[in-house]
């Protein structure tokens, strides 16, 4: 994730800070949106969580915008289920824990068996996202559902992706995130809510890999109602490691595994009104609509 920020030109080498680019205008604005899944994508999930939030704070402060979606990892994490975290992420945390509270004592060779680090970094990571701490309480804040952009690049963002029953009615998504908020206030949360299951805005692949015919009308419904171009989604990894389309650019899937734990080279999807959406990698800068 890191170095595709970099790639995008909103941070310095791999992430590390917000970045103003030399000779911005004063009314020139950046927004990048992440579409979730920050956590059990390897060993550094704690790590992403918090330097995500400190790149949103950066961004705020020069008048632009990070916007990290919730994805269905996040939601896991705060179902307790943590099934996809990092071994070796559990086992170290479980290490500094038992260590800060003097049952390891490292620096005189004093220790436990990788077992009990493990059961103890499973108990801290539960902590370490339970309701009322502050990561947890970051997740729980998160947005389902974004629209930003205008013109060429009016565009709705979602994890999975936005099915006419996502939008309750509306035209907007802010009804979705509202009752998202409202299933995330609780201590743990359940999986029995529509919007948790297998058609909800996390977890749905009607959008990424559904029947042509069907995925291209329930976008083209959700798009007109949301006065957007397009819907990008992550969630489902594209066959061909690069950011794909379908139904002639009405769905845009930007999930091209580049985490550590799918081994993919980074790619970031750019708009601008003058070239329209692009798909920019290490060595390659393609269009995606014409």
């Amino acid at each position: 994730m890191f170095e595709a920020l970099a790639l995008a030109g909103v941070t310095r080498e791999r992430g590390r800070g917000w970045w103003r680019r030399p000779g911005e205008g004063a009314g020139a604005r950046a927004t990048c949106v992440q579409t979730g899944d920050l956590v059990d994508r390897g060993e550094r999930s704690i790590e992403a969580v918090d330097e995500v939030e400190r790149l949103t704070r950066e961004a705020n402060a020069v008048g632009d915008e990070f916007v990290s979606l919730l994805g269905n990892h996040e939601l896991m994490t705060l179902q307790g289920d943590h099934r996809f975290a990092s071994r070796d992420e559990l086992t170290a945390l479980g290490r500094s824990e038992l260590e800060r509270e003097g049952v390891v004592e490292a620096d005189k060779g004093v220790g436990l068996g990788v077992r009990a680090y493990f059961y103890a970094g499973k108990l801290k990571w539960r902590q370490t996202f339970a309701k009322g701490s502050t990561r947890g309480d970051v997740l729980r804040e998160k947005p389902w559902a974004a629209v930003r952009g205008r013109g060429r690049c009016a565009t709705a963002f979602s994890h999975a992706g936005l099915l006419p029953e996502h939008l309750f009615g509306r035209d907007d998504v802010d009804e979705l995130n509202a009752r998202g908020a409202k299933l995330l206030a609780v201590d743990e949360v359940g999986r029995d809510d529509p919007l948790l299951l297998d058609r909800g805005p996390m977890w749905t692949r009607t959008i990424s890999m559904g029947d042509e015919s069907e995925a291209c009308a329930l976008a083209a419904e959700v798009i007109r109602r949301l006065g957007v171009r397009r819907m990008v989604v992550g969630h489902t990894v594209t066959k061909s490691g690069k950011i794909e389309t379908r139904c002639d650019g009405l769905i845009h899937m930007i999930d091209v595994g580049m985490s550590k734990a799918y081994g993919g080279s980074p790619s970031v999807w750019m708009c601008t009104e003058s070239e329209g959406p692009m798909a920019i990698s290490r060595d390659s800068r393609v269009p995606l609509e014409n």
